[in-house]
């Protein structure tokens, strides 16, 4: 069933024009109704379950946070209200509050119902597992498959390989504080929010319950987070003490996937990341 069929069959309009719209997994396009209303659409015609598991997601974390209102999803298709970007002068300082609500959301285990991907890399999320230990499940779910994946695919020699497979046994210490499973973005870079002219809108989310500071990663790798995110999150939830030496540890993972994903460019970084982790193996844990 083609996109033009999937939206008369979900909102029981008729597309009059349709724009593609850059989203670098699926095919997607901004949708005029006949009706003059304006949506987004992402469209696949294979029969993953991806679309669906994403709208799965945003349906989650749209009852804390600020989505774009879900009008219709299945296998094939998600369709969502269009947001229409505008300045907003104090976005930064909304994007932390509004995080800042999602990590008050929490469970008992770590994981998620249902296993989804980062980008286009598989992620597992220890279905049904019932794992309470967060250096467990931040070693076997999130760094191993990721170190496994990249030796897989010749980016690693067996040095690194095995620079990297030691770091499991400091994760006890590295990850000594009372952490408790928390809702998670999983997938929070500067394209993926939306600027509204009254709030921000949380876009394509990777999401699971984990540590909460797993989900600033990104903002620190690729940047376009200001100092107003940062202070108007930890206004409502202030970062534990070591929140520094535990963050190279969750760049780790993101890098690794960039590598996985993207290829030699990102070996650096990952091997740099292990460097800043050593460091902390050998000289202690400081803040």
């Amino acid at each position: 069933m083609s996109a033009e069929l999937h939206i008369e069959k979900h909102l029981n309009q008729t597309l009059v024009n349709k724009q593609s719209v850059s989203t670098g997994l699926f095919d997607a396009y901004k949708v005029t109704l006949n009706n003059a209303r304006h949506v987004f659409i992402k469209y696949q015609s294979s029969t993953n379950q991806q679309l669906l598991l994403e709208g799965s997601a945003l349906c989650l974390l749209g009852k804390t946070i600020h989505t774009p209102k879900i009008l219709g999803y299945c296998e094939h298709c998600l369709i969502l209200e269009w947001i229409e970007t505008a300045h907003n002068a104090n976005i930064q300082s909304q994007m932390g509050v509004e995080l800042a609500k999602l990590h008050q959301n929490t469970q008992d285990y770590f994981g998620f119902e249902f296993d989804n991907h980062i980008g286009q890399t598989p992620q597992y999320n220890g279905v049904g597992k019932h794992i309470s230990d967060w250096s467990v499940f931040f070693w076997e779910y999130r760094l191993l498959f990721q170190i496994e994946l990249a030796k897989q695919n010749g980016y690693l020699n067996t040095k690194n390989y095995e620079q990297l497979l030691s770091i499991e046994k400091v994760l006890p210490d590295l990850l000594d504080i009372n952490i408790t499973p928390t809702l998670l973005h999983g997938d929070l870079w500067s394209g993926n929010v939306l600027i509204g002219k009254s709030n921000p809108y949380f876009i394509d989310p990777a999401s699971y319950y984990g540590h909460c500071e797993a989900d600033f990663a990104l903002t620190f790798m690729f940047g376009g987070f200001s100092n107003d995110f940062y202070n108007s999150y930890t206004a409502i939830l202030p970062f534990k003490e070591g929140f520094n030496k535990r963050k190279p540890l969750y760049m780790l993972y993101h890098y690794l996937n960039h590598l996985n994903l993207f290829g030699h460019s990102y070996h650096t970084n990952v091997m740099n990341c292990y460097g800043r982790i050593s460091e902390v193996m050998r000289f202690g844990q400081k803040n």
